[in-house]
């Protein structure tokens, strides 16, 4: 039989980056963590924490691991409709969500939990054809994702789709492309990207052109609250998501770029199948708040 506080080790381990810091989260040594880590293996015969920095968990250790954050949410709800007052024990949700979210409708969603739960939000920021990673290793309780599969064991919601336009201030539209958007004009053109994982850019240049170089003379920036100040100084052209656009355009001098083809990225909300409280209140916010933020 699997012992809890073993499991509780293995989430120590992954949650606080490594065993030193683990053994002082639980209040043990870091050879009871390694102890502790190394009878789980023995009993399930599988290597469940690679060695590494800092450590991350196998494909059999993700199981164990997600098997633990359930019972532990429970019990942390279960601690409040109790009465318990230990602030350690309230219940801690982690989710993934993507940048852009972050920087325009999620917001609400956080503000409108904080009032309606005795929870707390533990968010991880990634690309929306990221975040399921996160989910699929046990690391996240829900995620907001481009992912239209569900996941085992987990409920899935559409919500609509974000809308990205491509655009640039009045200015630098006039010098780089003073006779309308052609391959050799995008392709030359300084760009803004969140990173290289992302396709936006490229997505959106798809529709025109073969051969388009969205990653050509183009800066990374990992911040989605950074692109519409950066586009701003008249340098970059680059991809904001509707809302932002609609709520700098004027003040920005910001045009749009994209020759009425937008690029549209459905989310959807993934999360455990448990019945938890505070999931079930979370995932309620987040249909409300996608109802009126995203297109259907």
């Amino acid at each position: 039989m699997i012992e809890y506080r073993n499991l509780e080790a293995l989430a120590a381990v992954v949650e606080n980056k490594g065993f030193d810091k683990a053994g002082e989260a639980l209040g043990i040594t870091q050879s009871a963590v390694t102890q502790r880590i190394r009878q789980l293996e023995e009993l399930t015969g599988q290597v469940l924490l690679i060695r590494s920095q800092p450590p991350a968990v196998t494909g059999a250790g993700s199981i164990l691991l997600e098997h633990f954050r359930k019972v532990r949410l429970l019990e942390q709800e279960l601690s409040v409709q109790a009465g318990l007052t230990d602030f350690s024990q309230l219940p801690l949700i982690s989710l993934a969500v993507n940048a852009d979210s972050l920087a325009t409708w999620f917001s609400k969603v956080v503000s409108r939990y904080f009032y309606l739960s005795s929870g707390y939000l533990d968010i991880k920021s990634a690309d929306q054809d990221v975040t399921h990673r996160l989910m699929t290793d046990g690391e996240v309780m829900g995620c907001i994702s481009s992912m239209a599969a569900s996941f085992r064991g987990c409920r899935k919601d559409f919500l609509g789709s974000l809308v990205y336009r491509f655009v640039s201030i009045r200015d630098f539209s006039a010098y780089h492309f003073p006779d309308g958007i052609d391959r050799d004009s995008f392709n030359a053109a300084p760009k803004l990207n969140f990173n290289r994982d992302d396709q936006l850019l490229a997505n959106w240049a798809g529709q025109f052109f073969k051969d388009s170089k969205a990653f050509n003379n183009s800066s990374f920036v990992p911040s989605s609250e950074q692109f519409p100040i950066m586009i701003r100084e008249g340098a970059v052209c680059g991809m904001l998501p509707d809302e932002q656009f609609k709520m700098y355009q004027s003040e920005y001098d910001l045009v749009d770029l994209s020759m009425e083809k937008p690029v549209s990225i459905p989310l959807y909300w993934h999360r455990w199948s448990i019945s938890s409280v505070e999931l079930d209140v979370l995932s309620r916010i987040i249909r409300e708040e996608a109802e009126v933020s995203l297109t259907k």
